[in-house]
Formats: structure tokens, sequence, C-alpha cells
């Protein structure tokens, strides 16, 4: 049973941090098999700990750092590499466990789920605009940082794991919470006004005057009140 919580905390751990940046955490990998460092590879994943594929995975984690680093361009990988991200997240939470062929089913589907809702709570929580590329370079290298001694933790204290999973769905509810009272705000807004702005029966108010908003909405700003309640619905959900 424990070394079932182990491996669960691996295959959590390392799932989520490949769905952040899949080549880094898998070159990671490759390279404490290769070096024996207290971490075996499972037989099935061998292949990672050659030097020709670690140098494969090194390269295209820096291509995937630097296109992250874009603004524009760093939702557009995100959608594009989904899959990518998936299938290293099942390599990356299989490869470490020795449990037979049950741990490789099981490691590749727990490794690519926590791949798949990292990303998603990666995507959500990425600014659409920022005031400087600095920012998104910023926010990326910190991605960088973290996926990397992330990775190297979670090889070493397993354990670990469940708290990768932790982080990430706090921060996933922390976003989706603000966004909801954002929204409702706005909704609440883009209703109340256009009735504030017609002229009570018998009033002075000529036709087409605006009164002065209502005692709590003077903090919305006019270009957020105008959005259509359909459009607030829906959200920013879909990136």
């Amino acid at each position: 049973m424990t070394a079932w919580v182990i491996a669960i905390g691996r295959m959590l751990g390392l799932g989520s941090f490949a769905g952040i940046r899949p080549s880094l955490t898998l070159a990671v990998i490759g390279v404490v098999g290769y070096f024996d460092w207290g971490v075996e590879t499972n037989p099935t994943f061998s292949w990672l700990n050659y030097w020709w594929v670690i140098g494969i995975f090194v390269t295209l984690a820096i291509l995937e750092s630097t296109f992250d680093k874009i603004s524009k361009l760093d939702r557009l990988q995100d959608r594009l590499i989904m899959p990518y991200r998936l299938v290293m997240g099942g390599v990356a939470g299989a490869a470490t466990i020795p449990l037979g062929w049950k741990g490789v089913v099981v490691g590749a589907a727990v490794g690519a789920g926590a791949a798949w809702f990292a990303q998603y709570t990666k995507h959500l929580s990425r600014p659409k605009s920022v005031p400087s590329e600095a920012v998104v370079a910023l926010i990326s290298a910190a991605e960088d940082l973290g996926a990397f001694l992330g990775s190297v933790l979670v090889l070493a204290v397993p354990y670990a794991g469940y708290a990768c999973v932790g982080v990430t769905g706090f921060i996933y509810w922390r976003v989706r919470d603000r966004r909801r009272v954002k929204y409702k705000r706005m909704r609440r807004a883009a209703i109340v006004r256009p009735a504030l702005q017609r002229p009570a029966a018998g009033s002075d108010t000529p036709a087409g005057a605006s009164e002065p908003p209502a005692e709590g909405l003077s903090d919305v700003p006019a270009h957020e009140a105008e959005v259509p309640v359909a459009d607030a619905d829906r959200g920013e959900d879909g990136g």
C-alpha cells in the first residue's frame, strides 16, 4: 500500500510539471536515470536514459521556453501542443513507477490527467494583456525554474507530488472565483444601467440624458458595464 501511495504522488507531481514544461520534465527524468541518482527508470521507458534522447528533450525545452516568453505566441503554443503535453504527462507519470504493467497503465492515466489540469490552470491564469513583454518573460522564467526544481524535488521526495496538485487546485479555485465575481458585477451593471438611463414619466430629464449611476455601480468602468449579458455569462474560460 505504501508503495502505491509513493507511486501516485510521483505520478501526480511529474505529470503536473509535464503539463507546464513537458520536454524539460522528461529531460530531468532522463538525466536522473542515466546517472542513477537514486531513481530507476521503468524498463518500458529505458529509452529516456539515452543521451541523444536527453539532447532532443533539452532542445525542445529551449524552444518551448522561448516561444512561451512571447506574449502573442504563448497562448497559441498552449493550444497547439496540448496533445504533446498530455502524452508526455503520461510518459512522465509512468516512467519511474516500478509496479509492473499496472504501474505503467495507472501512471500514464494519472500523469496525463495531472498534465491536463496543470496546463489548463496555467492557460487560465495567464493574463491576456500585459503592460510589457517583460511581464510574460518573468512569468515564463518562473515556470521554467518551478518545473525544473519541482521535477527534481518530486523524484527525490515523491510525497511532494500531492502538494503540487494542491497548489494547482488552489490557483484554479482562486482564478475561477475572481472571474465569477467580476462577471457577476458586469452582468448586473449591464442589466441595471439601461433602466437608469430611461427618464421616469413626468420627469424633467430630457430624453437620452443619462442620470447618475446607482449606488454601488460607480466603480464599474463604462467599457465593462456595456458587455452583453450573454458574453458576461460565458466568461473568459475559452481562452
